[in-house]
């Protein structure tokens, strides 16, 4: 991104944040791809852990916890990749033999901490594109009879009460391919309010999207906006963006109706994670930002403040 394009954009967002905030806060999670950048660290139970794991409850909670603490009640659970899931997948045409079924107990997991914590989750499931609408909908039906029945499954709600999900491709993408595909190889999926996030370049929105992945984004009619402290969108422009600007985008966001999405807590792949964190011994120049490498709180105090003022308004 150019320094001409980032200070319109910032601009741009300022002038919208004065518009108010009734929206509900949401945060992706991301068990694929915790702690991948060789370095990073997160608080989890009072221990700077390098390579926290939904595998143990116990993390989980705490990480949940620390979500809920900042002001956010609902998680999107990242199961973007089709390893994640038990069932064959294809790439290029050949089945993948090694599915990997070891991520299902932490889905698991989440979703039980949800329930204790009084917490609401949803999935965040892959590129339909790149497996075909076909196999996320045998997906959409594993959700459909084994999550999306449960009273802490989020429900979208203004005026739309199916449950949700969020599908990784942009919006008017899908929603070309979904008007292509016949109705029996989607039926679960037509079950769910589906939102779309844009990917690694800009693009001219649809309603649906708004909910990532990467730097600031937004849906065509503003009701649900998305950041992250990522300076970039395709990976040859990501950086990690300094502490006012990061304020700069979380009141933006706080602007939408009705979904306000702040990045991930603890996804560090693709450096665009808020969470408690010390970036200081990261091998990834991209996840470091001199200027907030002294405090590992001060992307998640801005989100935090940022809610709790907006809750006194």
């Amino acid at each position: 991104m150019t320094a001409k394009f980032k200070t319109f954009a910032l601009t741009a967002m300022l002038a919208s944040a004065a518009c108010g905030w009734a929206g509900t806060p949401v945060t992706h999670v991301m068990p694929c791809c915790r702690s991948m950048n060789n370095g990073t660290k997160f608080l989890v139970n009072g221990q700077w852990n390098p390579d926290h794991d939904y595998n143990d409850i116990e993390q989980c909670r705490d990480i949940l916890q620390k979500i809920k603490d900042a002001g956010i009640n609902v998680v999107s659970i990242d199961f973007t990749n089709p390893s994640q899931w038990d069932l064959p997948y294809f790439d290029n045409g050949k089945q993948g033999e090694n599915f990997d079924a070891t991520f299902l107990p932490m889905l698991d997991n989440i979703v039980k901490v949800c329930a204790e914590k009084d917490m609401k989750f949803f999935i965040f499931l892959g590129n339909t594109r790149a497996w075909t609408m076909k196999y996320w909908n045998d997906i959409a039906k594993k959700v459909w009879d084994n999550y999306a029945q449960l009273p802490h499954y989020q429900h979208y709600g203004y005026g739309d009460d199916r449950p949700m999900l969020l599908i990784f491709l942009p919006g008017r993408t899908f929603e070309k391919q979904w008007a292509e595909t016949p109705d029996n190889e989607k039926d679960y999926l037509a079950k769910f309010r589906i939102g779309t996030t844009e990917v690694n370049e800009r693009i001219l929105p649809a309603e649906t999207d708004g909910w990532g992945y990467r730097n600031f984004s937004q849906s065509s009619d503003g009701k649900v906006r998305f950041c992250a402290p990522n300076g970039g969108v395709h990976p040859s422009t990501w950086c990690r963006i300094n502490a006012p600007e990061w304020a700069d985008r979380v009141d933006w966001a706080l602007g939408a109706e009705e979904y306000t999405v702040f990045g991930s807590y603890d996804d560090v792949c693709d450096g665009i994670f808020w969470g408690i964190a010390d970036c200081s011994g990261s091998q990834s120049d991209y996840h470091r930002n001199n200027e907030t490498l002294g405090d590992p709180f001060v992307y998640y105090n801005i989100v935090k403040e940022g809610i709790a003022n907006e809750k006194k308004k």
